[in-house]
């Protein structure tokens, strides 16, 4: 599974089906080796650049006080995290956390979303697409997961394995890019992937943000999106959840920091929760979509995705000399398809590498 960036473009992909504790099962067969390395690493690069590094105990009774609550949320997910957990030999806390890693501080993920809804799109088909600014370390415990769960929503997630919902769209149309968010916190809720994966058992905006409002949510987090209604996002804090939708250019671009009129207070109430450069890569990136003039297309999207204004801290972030995430870059690129059933990713920048195609059916 570890294998070189520089040798493979393609990640490896993993398919499971059934029930959802025979998928963990499935899945933790399959992956045992990574899940039980990606276990021990992943405080430790939650650490990685902190001034006031989070202990493993403090870390344990974060999840400690998850599980109650995800249980009760969505206990086909906590059943699923028990086969994966079960088959990889490890205990249920550890891989809880690495479902809780974004509970226990201040996030320092960056990412940038642009979403096209179908009649934006020159050829007709609705997409949503992001760079995932965060650890390169990631890479070589990172796969293609497609889950077919029984009466539920088939779904292919970019992940590492234990996550329980990540980034990718299901078969009835939703597709989920997420950015990290300014905003309050708390330290007792259901984990953000939980609530992902939950979005995944919809079929429109409104069940999955019905989906969103059912939990006790802990942190901010964001949803970009693209739906049978069209490209939305969704802003959640743990006492608010905001819908935004596109105008009717179709077109919605989303970073770190809030946009809902309702939230942009956070914006200076917690200014330091702002991953660098959020609004310089949000207006840019709406510039540029506008140049598109309603024509937008997979290749231009790319193009976005690969833009270096402002380089090294640019749309396609690359090494820097910030003290807290200079070492983050974006480590894919990601844009679904979610009515072709299709995902394409660069395992790496998208200006250094190709974006490989992931299909569901």
């Amino acid at each position: 599974m570890a294998t070189n960036i520089a040798s493979t473009t393609r990640f490896p992909v993993l398919e499971v089906a059934g029930r959802p504790r025979e998928m963990g099962l499935q899945t933790g067969e399959a992956m045992r080796s990574e899940i039980r390395e990606l276990v021990d690493l992943v405080l430790a690069r939650f650490n990685k650049g902190r001034e006031t590094p989070i202990s493993l105990e403090h870390a344990q009774g974060i999840v400690e006080g998850t599980i109650p609550l995800a249980r009760e949320y969505a206990p086909d997910s906590m059943e699923e995290l028990e086969g994966i957990a079960k088959a990889a030999g490890v205990p249920v806390g550890s891989i809880l956390l690495l479902n809780a890693r974004n509970m226990l501080a201040a996030s320092a993920d960056g990412c940038t979303s642009v979403m096209v809804g179908s009649a934006a799109s020159a050829d007709g088909v609705g997409i949503a697409g992001q760079n995932w600014d965060n650890d390169p370390a990631m890479d070589p415990f990172s796969v293609v997961l497609i889950r077919r769960s029984s009466g539920k929503p088939s779904l292919m997630n970019w992940t590492q394995p234990g996550i329980i919902g990540y980034m990718g769209f299901n078969s009835e149309g939703i597709g989920v890019c997420m950015n990290a968010l300014n905003g309050p916190m708390r330290r007792d809720g259901v984990p953000w992937y939980f609530i992902v994966r939950e979005i995944y058992g919809q079929s429109s905006l409104d069940g999955a943000t019905a989906a969103v409002k059912q939990a006790r949510r802990a942190i901010a987090a964001n949803a970009a999106m693209i739906t049978p209604q069209g490209a939305a996002d969704i802003e959640v804090t743990p006492d608010e959840v905001r819908v935004l939708m596109a105008d009717e250019s179709g077109l919605l671009v989303h970073t770190n920091h809030c946009v809902h009129p309702d939230l942009v207070n956070n914006n200076s109430m917690y200014a330091d929760r702002i991953y660098g450069q959020s609004m310089p890569r949000k207006a840019w990136a709406e510039a540029l979509l506008d140049t598109f003039n309603g024509k937008a297309t997979l290749d231009k999207v790319k193009e976005i995705l690969s833009d270096h204004e402002g380089y090294p801290t640019s749309i396609c972030r690359h090494p820097n000399d910030d003290p807290a995430t200079g070492w983050q870059r974006s480590v894919i690129s990601m844009i679904v398809e979610p009515s072709e059933g299709r995902m394409n990713v660069t395992r790496g920048n998208p200006c250094e590498r190709p974006y490989e195609v992931y299909t569901l059916n």
